[in-house]
């Protein structure tokens, strides 16, 4: 037996390498090569890749950057949208000289975003065409929320979440869900993910999280610990990513400590932190911001959303206004700088007016710190993606994207007006946009 493992390339209208890597397909890779069984990997995301090499592709002082690209055809469904398609990653000669004497008996594909499904469809079809034995295996986020989409588009299995039982009966004796990632698969690395919490225990109305963990958990801190010092002193990887979605509950049990670990170590104050998911605004008390000061986060982004009380108890209700006050004021105390520090707010939500983004942006930028308009996008299997999807008619999930549903509520120009009214804000107080 041997496996492929794709992580694909995305179609979309942007797309900036965030601190991105497929966790759950570096998991398998794990499992694979504890239970003995050969496999290829291939990130068509991977910014490390030799073929960035000749690109003369540049990083910013934490690992991230651009990603190469090519303009695409765009999709009729989204001629509307006044902007460039592109397909981001790696050639695809690139990706069939490297597999070009190789024959695979699985396909593994992830999936991310449900609108990136063009990218997995690609990788579809070349493995049909190459490998027209192999059985082709979908899982990841959007399959989970969208089984049924990835079977007629042309997958043999879908994994949907944990759910590795459908694969057992293929020999896979195995659970990945337990074990670390695997980041000998990658032969450079600028930065690397790690999850010490699964899933989450709020509710709110937009977010699939608890539909692909569906139970909250603390993980093994003591391996992740380890995986953070062997990359340190192995790969001189000095910047660790969070990809909790709610990093702060079970404080003691979980990341309290994960650093407790480091610290037996002595790592701590050798690498740096960062929380692109986005922190729950309400939990960050003072010790707990003299916490993430002192155990070496360099980057806070705090889940703000927006200021209208109203919309947000419909929403999920998991912060006030005075919550962030609160935070704000803890994090400066413990000696964060408002250039470390990012507020992320909602672009899009149904129920929300122009005025609402607009005050938003305002009321945030007073504080000083920095703002993130994190555009809306419905999720299926969501209550407001589920009503929104139906009300609108975005029966293509490229309609769910995030660059798009926007304009669908607002039109172009309104959405243009807004980033730029940020944008001037940001720059007023000194910050690159």
């Amino acid at each position: 037996m041997k496996v492929l493992l794709v992580n694909p390339p995305v179609y979309d209208f942007a797309l900036h390498d965030f601190w991105l890597k497929p966790y759950g397909l570096l998991r398998i890779a794990s499992s694979l090569k504890k239970n003995r069984i050969p496999f290829v990997f291939f990130d068509f995301l991977s910014r490390e890749h030799r073929f960035y090499q000749s690109i003369a592709s540049k990083s910013d002082a934490y690992g991230r950057g651009k990603y190469y690209f090519e303009e695409a055809k765009k999709p009729e469904v989204l001629s509307f949208v006044p902007r460039k398609f592109k397909r981001y990653g790696i050639p695809l000669a690139v990706f069939l000289n490297e597999t070009a004497n190789e024959n695979f008996d699985y396909i593994f594909i992830t999936t991310g975003m449900t609108y990136w499904y063009p990218g997995v469809k690609e990788i579809i079809d070349i493995a049909k065409l190459k490998w027209p034995t192999s059985k082709i295996v979908i899982g990841g986020i959007a399959a989970t929320l969208m089984p049924d989409f990835y079977k007629e588009l042309g997958a043999d299995i879908v994994v949907e979440g944990d759910g590795w039982e459908s694969l057992q009966k293929e020999g896979f004796d195995m659970d990945p869900a337990s074990e670390i990632p695997d980041y000998d698969v990658y032969e450079q690395l600028r930065y690397a993910v790690v999850r010490i919490t699964e899933g989450c225990p709020l509710r709110c109305a937009y977010c699939a999280s608890y539909k692909i963990k569906p139970k909250f958990r603390v993980l093994d801190v003591e391996q992740l610990a380890k995986v953070v010092v062997d990359l340190y002193y192995k790969k001189n990887v000095c910047d660790f990513v969070f990809y909790d979605d709610a990093l702060l509950y079970n404080f003691h049990e979980g990341l309290y400590a994960f650093f407790r670990a480091l610290e037996r170590f002595g790592i701590i104050g050798k690498v740096r932190f960062h929380t692109p998911n986005a922190l729950h605004v309400r939990k960050i008390d003072a010790e707990i911001a003299e916490f993430l000061k002192r155990t070496g986060f360099e980057t806070i982004y705090l889940g703000v959303e927006t200021v209208n009380s109203d919309l947000l108890k419909s929403i999920g209700e998991k912060l006030s206004f005075q919550d962030f006050r609160r935070a704000i004021d803890n994090l400066l105390k413990a000696g964060f700088s408002v250039q470390q520090i990012t507020a992320y707010l909602f672009l899009g939500v149904p129920g929300q007016q122009i005025v609402d983004i607009e005050d938003s942006i305002k009321t945030i930028s007073s504080y000083g710190v920095k703002i993130s308009l994190s555009e809306f996008s419905p999720i299926p299997g969501t209550p407001i993606g589920d009503r929104v999807i139906r009300e609108y008619n975005l029966k293509d999930p490229l309609l769910t994207n995030n660059s798009v549903f926007p304009i669908i509520l607002y039109g172009y120009d309104q959405v243009n007006r807004l980033k730029n009214l940020k944008n001037q804000l940001m720059r007023q107080m000194g910050f690159s946009t």
